[in-house]
């Protein structure tokens, strides 16, 4: 299945990647504005552009610390979903490589689990354009922790994991470089466990581009709901662990 294919797979699935992905916690999403304490802009609110905003994961997060969000995405179906739990959102249907805005409008742009999905070059000349002088572009991922439990080699050894046609590798995304005029980009990482249920792991797997486009489709997401029912707790739940990477730089 194409990358192009991929991208626009979304809108079909946006009810349930709202109800199960991951949401962007708090300290996550101050870290990406530059609002951690001591952060370079620690303490105020400011204009947030939330490209690739998909169903608002991390723009709710920005709207309750406060900040003046805009929200962008080429899915009509993903910001459907945004636009019922966050009408005080101006969002609008666009693409990161023609950003629909003015120049300097903005004090940040954060992308979330989105930047593979875009031109990178087009992209950053777009943010760096709508970002006034000094403003932020920050770009993260949850990533699925391979390392912590054995049972997550096993989900992606039924799912697969995605390689994009021209861009990285799923699992290149812990670094990151930005062309001019970016400067140096800063790294961190968080840590984010996903508690789901053997039912839940199969409808969040179901959201996963590559596996929402797989012709077995449906086989797939059984198996993954009997690894899921196999590696619960008693009380039938597990944890997803991910570690968050996150990025940003100053224009």
């Amino acid at each position: 299945m194409t990358w192009e294919a991929q991208r626009v797979s979304f809108g079909s699935v946006a009810a349930s990647y709202d109800a199960h992905r991951p949401d962007w916690p708090a300290a996550t999403a101050a870290w990406l504005t530059g609002t951690e304490q001591g952060g370079p802009k620690a303490g105020r609110q400011l204009d947030v552009l939330d490209l690739g905003a998909g169903t608002g994961k991390l723009t709710s997060t920005l709207v309750a610390a406060g900040h003046r969000v805009t929200a962008i995405d080429p899915s009509e179906g993903m910001l459907a979903v945004l636009a019922d739990s966050l009408p005080e959102v101006q969002s609008v249907i666009g693409s990161a490589e023609q950003l629909p805005f003015g120049d300097a409008q903005f004090d940040v742009v954060t992308v979330a689990q989105a930047w593979h999905w875009v031109d990178h070059e087009a992209a950053a000349a777009e943010c760096a354009r709508v970002l006034r002088p000094g403003g932020q572009l920050a770009i993260g991922w949850h990533l699925r922790s391979l390392a912590a439990d054995s049972w997550v080699d096993e989900l992606e050894a039924l799912t697969g994991t995605p390689e994009y046609q021209g861009q990285e590798s799923v699992r290149q995304r812990t670094g990151l470089t930005l062309p001019a005029p970016f400067g140096e980009v800063e790294h961190t990482t968080f840590e984010y466990g996903l508690e789901l249920t053997p039912q839940t792991l199969a409808a969040v797997a179901a959201t996963w581009s590559y596996v929402a486009t797989r012709e077995d489709r449906d086989e797939v997401l059984v198996q993954v709901e009997a690894l899921g029912r196999r590696v619960a707790d008693e009380n039938g739940r597990l944890v997803m662990p991910h570690i968050t990477y996150c990025h940003r730089a100053r224009r």
